[in-house]
């Protein structure tokens, strides 16, 4: 199995990439692009990102395969020349129309569009996701990525175009995982410089190819996925009905992904970062300042004051606040405050059933070291981080393998590549000191919410 293959995860504030051998799958070049923030999307930022990735980008000659992962529920419309006709709506997009009993991620974009730019909609000829867009810039197949028939109505079904409206041929077909979606032409070469006859195959949604990145592909096994937002992502035999935590069909058909969504931890922290003018200090620093400044409980910091998304970063306020308090101190209750978040998410995990014994984390924050500890005391759990971070990036590679035929399924080839780190365990004092810090921040949480409830209706 010489060759290599390629893969790309498609971000909102970067574009990653790897090229992995085929043999044991370990990685040869890692790339992360950077993305401009904006308040609008057009998608050619992410084809921009791809060709100065792939620019720099080695053993060109060599790829067998090509796999896009990326964010979703992000929706762009495509012209009958295969362009974008419109800025993209990204999955923080608030732009949709909801519809009682339709589970879809994606048609209550589509639907928006439909009601309220009706000659947009009339113009589009695919609405298409993220990834598959840009894996048909490469392939030159229109689809769109569901692992099973049971996922499929979070993503469009028969019910649920007809639920909405939609007409049914504006949207690409469904393939699986690892299923061939073209290869690569005269196009792919001019726009991207990589050699023809490349074998397209699908990825999937980011949060699922971080399952398979980290192969959390069996019963008991929980995915931590940190970045802009936050999933403790549990792999479960059986669904649940319990309204906290959100149950999804696994990308292993027959299984279930019993999650824990936290929308804004990487986001709060990034803000601190910003407001405290420490974007140029290094985070594995910062966070060693923040750790070094103790176990006071206060300042505390609430990333919002309303009830039913606790950690959505909206409207927050910090309590407690003293004039000899400066950013060390202020940065502790904001970690502090996102670490009690994923502790609150795992216990909603085990009241739904969910028996969580460790944390395989990735993403940005599983990088940092000192994060990764932090964050094994406050839950008392223990963290284990995959060799290669970025577990987005492993999943496409392992649907990459699955479709040359290297593996039988992109879970098998999972279990058989994935490598992880040695684990941070939980040291029992600090899990102690936390476990008083995170039952004091709740119920002063309860105490200021309470509070404040009179005084604005809409808390």
């Amino acid at each position: 199995m010489s060759g290599h293959v390629l893969t790309f995860d498609i971000g909102t504030s970067s574009v990653k990439a790897g090229v992995f051998r085929r043999g044991d799958g370990r990685p040869v070049w890692l790339h992360r692009e950077p993305l401009s923030a904006a308040t609008t999307w057009v998608a050619e930022q992410w084809l921009r990102a791809l060709q100065a990735t792939l620019d720099q980008c080695p053993a060109l000659e060599s790829i067998d395969a090509l796999v896009l992962s990326g964010n979703g529920p992000t929706i762009i419309p495509v012209g009958e020349d295969g362009t974008p006709i419109e800025d993209a709506l990204l999955w923080m997009d608030r732009r949709e129309v909801r519809r009682e009993e339709q589970p879809s991620f994606f048609l209550p974009k589509v639907d928006w569009l439909r009601t309220h730019r009706p000659d947009l909609y009339e113009r589009t000829w695919q609405f298409m996701t993220c990834p598959e867009y840009l894996a048909y810039l490469f392939g030159g197949v229109s689809h769109t990525t569901s692992p099973s028939p049971s996922f499929d109505p979070w993503v469009w079904d028969e019910p649920g175009t007809r639920g909405y409206g939609v007409d049914r041929d504006r949207l690409p077909p469904i393939v699986r995982p690892a299923d061939p979606v073209g290869r690569t032409g005269e196009h792919s070469r001019r726009l991207f410089g990589l050699r023809e006859d490349v074998l397209v195959f699908a990825g999937g949604p980011d949060f699922l190819m971080s399952q398979l990145g980290t192969a959390a592909v069996r019963p008991g096994l929980t995915c931590d996925r940190a970045g802009t937002s936050e999933g403790i992502n549990h792999c479960a035999q059986h669904a649940t009905a319990n309204t906290a935590v959100r149950c999804l069909p696994h990308v292993v058909p027959g299984l279930w992904n019993i999650a824990g969504v936290l929308s804004s931890t990487g986001r709060i922290f990034e803000w601190f970062r910003r407001i405290s003018r420490q974007e140029a200090v290094g985070y594995e620093r910062m966070l060693a300042e923040i750790d070094a400044a103790g176990f006071e409980e206060e300042p505390f910091f609430f990333p919002s004051m309303h009830r039913g998304a606790a950690w959505e970063f909206s409207r927050g306020m910090f309590v407690g606040l003293r004039s000899d308090h400066g950013a060390a101190e202020m940065g502790r209750g904001v970690v502090h405050s996102i670490g009690y978040a994923v502790r609150q998410s795992i216990e909603s995990l085990r009241s739904a059933g969910c028996d969580v014994r460790e944390l395989r984390a990735c993403g940005g924050q599983a990088k940092n070291a000192v994060w990764n500890q932090i964050k094994s005391d406050i839950t008392g759990l223990p963290v284990i981080c995959p060799e290669v971070p970025d577990a987005e990036l492993v999943g496409a590679l392992c649907c990459g393998l699955a479709g040359l035929g290297d593996y039988a399924t992109p879970w098998d080839a999972a279990a058989r590549i994935v490598r992880f780190g040695p684990a941070c365990e939980p040291d029992p004092d600090r899990h102690r000191h936390f476990t008083a810090g995170y039952e004091t921040y709740l119920t002063t949480y309860e105490r200021f919410l309470a509070a404040l409830q009179p005084c604005d209706e809409s808390l």
